[in-house]
């Protein structure tokens, strides 16, 4: 590393995304579990109110009232998401933290193949939707699928700026 970290360069506003879309996970992991059956979450299946009800045909609180194995289902689905959540949560703030923060270039492909993984997995999930004529917008889409499908280019872009501007 041939020069101090700074916050207020472009390799500081990567980790900061790269950060942000971290914390992102690790928050939402560490509430869907308490909270999926509270609020908003009690009234989806996987992705919202009206694209689930458009897609399952039935409103989807009707749906999981009345069906205890698909209540189960959601249930252990997203105890795995939360988990998948929390892993990728915790792998983006210590690469971020220790590994780009530090000026170490590997840790600038790591995080971007995961988020691009990530987002595409999540592409791959959505798909049933999209090929059965379903509009998801982006209002649709729960935050941990949409934040950092708008934060990674930029993410991306700004590390490899603040990178090449180190000589690494």
């Amino acid at each position: 590393m041939t020069e101090s970290f700074r916050w207020l360069s472009p390799l500081g506003g990567s980790v900061a995304l790269f950060l942000g879309i971290g914390i992102l996970w690790l928050l939402i992991g560490a509430l869907t579990v308490p909270l999926h059956n509270k609020g908003i979450g009690a009234g989806t299946i996987f992705v919202s109110h009206t694209t689930d009800t458009a897609f399952f045909g039935k409103d989807p609180s009707d749906l999981l009232a009345s069906d205890p194995a698909l209540r189960k289902l959601r249930t252990l689905l997203l105890t795995v998401i939360a988990g998948f959540l929390l892993l990728s949560g915790s792998l983006f703030v210590s690469l971020a933290w220790f590994g780009l923060k530090a000026g170490l270039a590997w840790a600038l492909p790591a995080l971007s193949i995961g988020g691009l993984l990530g987002i595409g997995l999540w592409a791959l999930a959505l798909l049933p939707y999209f090929r059965a004529g379903i509009p998801v917008t982006v209002g649709d889409l729960p935050p941990f699928m949409w934040i950092p499908t708008a934060l990674i280019v930029p993410a991306m872009v700004l590390g490899w700026i603040g990178l090449s501007g180190r000589g690494v």
